[in-house]
């Protein structure tokens, strides 16, 4: 397994899909990024499930 995975996630603030890098070796992890496209931060929150071993990603508004 590779230890960073590639994923699209969407801007909570403005709907576009961005591309960010997840490090496998950090997981579980919650991190702010800026969208690509409106430059609003995002907090990404990022897991593994032990069971399947998929990824999952979720973003919401930074200060909600």
């Amino acid at each position: 397994m590779e230890p960073l995975e590639y994923v699209t996630v969407t801007c909570p603030h403005c709907g576009a899909a961005c591309d960010t890098e997840v490090d496998l070796s950090t997981l579980p992890a919650s991190y702010v990024e800026d969208c690509q496209a409106c430059c609003a931060p995002m907090l990404l929150s990022a897991a593994m499930d032990p069971f399947t071993g998929l990824l999952s990603v979720d973003t919401r508004r930074e200060n909600d």
